[in-house]
């Protein structure tokens, strides 16, 4: 079993903490820690990736991995997308003068591949209907359509990724798990829809967030309460089968995250995670990651409620410890799979698949 953990807000310092080092040690975790790039005119300066190869360093020392996870400006989409590739490949060839700068590398790189930020917060509004927040995903959809656009965006990401590779540092994708519909489907019509070219490129691993603290909330309609385990145990299972040990799974959330509205959908306390860890295991992931570590060391949204070392560490047992467990069927999880991939059936066969 392979542990992660990612980390999107709190700074390198930090996470040199020696208890915090120890903690990552201990259970031979990998942390993916973000570097969040903010300057609105896009100048990506290497030197601000010096701190984060310094804790890389610190932290493989301590006996874990580093993983480096760089996110654009919000206003260029804060997530790498089908819009926003060009700007990807300048931060992405500023991190390479930075490791050959500096003589240090991550053990991988995070491609975080996610719909634009300003979409995103539209249809993650805090506190609007189901019906609202589908009419908004809609909308989403309607405007990202292109599959021209999107074969491009496949193949220019795949240029992108593959000097990094080149370089010889893996990179991981992080996958939203309603793209495996796609897989079945062998197609692309849902990443498109989403603009989140993901299947199409040669990643060294496909990371699926099945943050299962809030999806029942936030997409009501596709997984519906008491739903999750099982939408996680198929789907999962789908990655695994055909991706086999690139198949990684990231459970959560521990922690609202930078996007509003879910500060009362989070895993708060470790053993809530063990249904997940008992599905994603019996689907056959050998590697589970966890989202996020600000919710591991910290117990309230602030960041400002320290857990006690053994509070922290209880969420990397119940990872190592849960049991594999297959979910029992859910009969409304499985009506609405059918829908969606049916829906989702790909009329279109541009790009490489």
């Amino acid at each position: 079993m392979n542990l992660g953990v990612y980390c999107e807000t709190l700074s390198p310092e930090r996470l040199a903490d020696p208890a915090v080092l120890a903690l990552l040690g201990r259970y031979r975790v990998t942390l993916g820690h973000a570097l969040r790039f903010v300057d609105a005119n896009a100048r990506f300066d290497p030197a601000r990736v010096a701190p984060h190869l310094e804790l890389a360093e610190r932290v493989r020392a301590a006996g874990g991995r580093y993983a480096l996870w760089p996110l654009l400006p919000k206003d260029l989409g804060y997530w790498i997308n089908e819009r926003n590739l060009d700007a990807t490949a300048r931060m992405f060839d500023a991190l390479l003068t930075a490791f050959q700068r500096y003589g240090c590398r991550p053990d991988l790189l995070v491609a975080d591949i996610e719909s634009p930020w300003r979409q995103m917060e539209r249809v993650m509004i805090p506190g609007v209907s189901a019906w609202r927040r589908v009419a908004s995903v809609a909308r989403m959809m309607l405007e990202n359509r292109n599959p021209m656009r999107f074969a491009w965006a496949v193949a220019r990401l795949n240029e992108i990724v593959g000097r990094v590779r080149q370089a010889g540092i893996p990179v991981s994708s992080a996958v939203f798990p309603f793209l495996i519909a796609d897989l079945v489907n062998d197609g692309s019509a849902l990443q498109d829809y989403l603009e989140m070219p993901v299947f199409g490129v040669r990643f060294d691993a496909y990371n699926a967030m099945f943050y299962n603290s809030y999806l029942p909330q936030a997409a009501p309609m596709i997984v519906p309460p008491g739903a999750a385990p099982r939408f996680l145990f198929e789907y999962a299972g789908e990655l695994v089968r055909r991706r086999g040990a690139s198949a990684w799974v990231t459970l959560g959330s521990t922690w609202e995250g930078v996007l509003p509205g879910n500060a009362e959908n989070v895993y708060r306390e470790a053993e809530r995670l063990a249904p997940d860890v008992a599905a994603a295991k019996a689907a056959g992931a050998e590697t589970i990651w966890l989202y996020c570590l600000e919710g591991v060391l910290y117990g309230d949204r602030q960041l400002t409620e320290h857990r006690t070392i053994d509070g922290a560490e209880a969420f990397f047992r119940v990872i190592v410890e849960t049991a594999a467990a297959e979910p029992p069927p859910h009969d409304g999880w499985s009506r609405r799979r059918r829908l969606m991939e049916f829906i989702l059936r790909d009329r279109f066969r541009f790009g490489p698949r």
